[in-house]
């Protein structure tokens, strides 16, 4: 392979990663703007057995921060199993309560960022590279 076709080739993976990141980004973004906010206090969590990676099915009762609306029984995903009683933020949007964190949202965005700045450097420094 190439030096110009590598510098391409990772610059598109680069560009893949910026928009991948970037969706869960806006999704997220969406779901704090949208969203009635609120916590999510678990009730339990259990390994997931058939997952390949480590992770934790959990359960909770949402309610939002004015206390209007609960909601029972509400499910989520996590890397790390979480303590009965721990509150973890959350949004209602329509009928789905959304787990969000401020954390991974601004790592999202700085791995968005990072990715797009990494491509484009590549690609300039493709355009520099004397023609064969």
């Amino acid at each position: 392979m190439t030096r110009a076709r590598a510098l391409l080739t990772t610059a598109g993976l680069l560009a893949l990663l910026a928009v991948c990141a970037g969706g869960a980004v806006v999704t997220d973004v969406v779901h704090y703007a949208t969203g009635r906010r609120g916590t999510i206090t678990v009730r339990a969590c259990s390994h997931d057995n058939e997952s390949p990676r480590s992770r934790y099915q959990c359960t909770g009762t949402f309610a939002t921060a004015d206390g209007t609306v609960v909601k029972d029984s509400v499910g989520f995903v996590k890397t790390y199993a979480e303590d009965p009683g721990a509150r973890v933020p959350a949004t209602l949007n329509g009928d789905t309560v959304n787990e969000v964190s401020p954390a991974a949202t601004v790592t999202g965005a700085l791995v968005t960022a990072a990715a797009l700045a990494g491509a484009a450097t590549l690609l300039v420094l493709r355009r520099r590279l004397p023609k064969a």
